[in-house]
């Protein structure tokens, strides 16, 4: 596994003591790279008052809880929205107790081993959602499959933080086991895929395919259909000049 190509996105936290610890638990399976979703308070004032902004007040408190992982809060990514932090990814896995139509539903172990055979074509990403309400389906259409922790039924809600730890755990032991055959060179980046389906749906769109009272469930399943092909980043960007070359000929008089 390429531990520097695995990047754990956690999508608008709402706790710094989330935060600390699951930088602290990265840190302890040797895993170091972090992107934050930032939620809509992070552009206000701190809470408890003073100069500094929402944002610097919520992470100098994870700091401390982080203790000696506070570097990788350092050199966290932030992003404004799950798209842009899931940009530079070749394949995303979100975290979720429901299961995706049309995509692989993996249990932590299973997820370990597929992120460290994809890690070694390039950047894989795992997406955790917010605390109160987890992944959205509009945050979930962004992935590529989806990892169920297992818990009781009794007490089936499990911590942000205490998910990051298992997951990392299971990322750790994946990296020592013996490799299987790598995915294709150089797949798609998450970013070639969106631009791809913003030209698509607008096409789509202009030309009365797309039903205007749901126009994304057939996007959803074109996004599900891709995904089960593994394309190329080439073979995104030959489908993406396709859609273009129409797109000017229609506009062509």
């Amino acid at each position: 596994m390429r531990p520097d190509r695995v990047v754990l996105v956690l999508h608008r936290p709402s706790s710094a003591d989330n935060i600390g610890a699951a930088a602290r638990a990265m840190k302890n399976f040797g895993l170091s790279r972090l992107a934050i979703v930032a939620p809509p308070s992070w552009s206000g004032p701190a809470r408890s008052g003073g100069a500094a902004t929402g944002r610097e007040d919520v992470l100098a408190r994870a700091r401390v809880l982080a203790r000696r992982a506070s570097d990788l809060l350092d050199a966290a990514e932030i992003a404004p929205d799950a798209r842009a932090a899931l940009a530079g990814a070749t394949w995303v896995c979100g975290t979720t107790s429901r299961a995706l139509e049309g995509r692989p539903r993996l249990t932590p172990r299973e997820l370990a081993a597929e992120v460290a055979r994809r890690s070694e074509a390039g950047p894989v990403a795992v997406l955790f959602g917010e605390e109160r309400r987890g992944l959205s389906d509009e945050e979930l259409e962004l992935c590529q499959a989806a990892c169920t922790i297992p818990t009781s039924p009794a007490y089936d809600s499990m911590n942000l933080a205490q998910a990051v730890a298992v997951l990392s755990y299971e990322l750790s032991q994946a990296a020592s086991a013996p490799l299987a055959a790598p995915p294709p060179a150089e797949p798609a980046r998450h970013a070639t895929v969106e631009a791809l389906f913003g030209r698509l749906e607008a096409l789509l769109s202009a030309t009365g395919y797309l039903n205007p009272q749901n126009p994304t469930q057939i996007l959803a399943d074109l996004r599900r259909l891709l995904a089960r092909a593994e394309p190329t980043q080439r073979e995104v960007e030959l489908l993406a000049a396709a859609v273009k070359s129409v797109e000017r000929r229609l506009r062509a008089p």
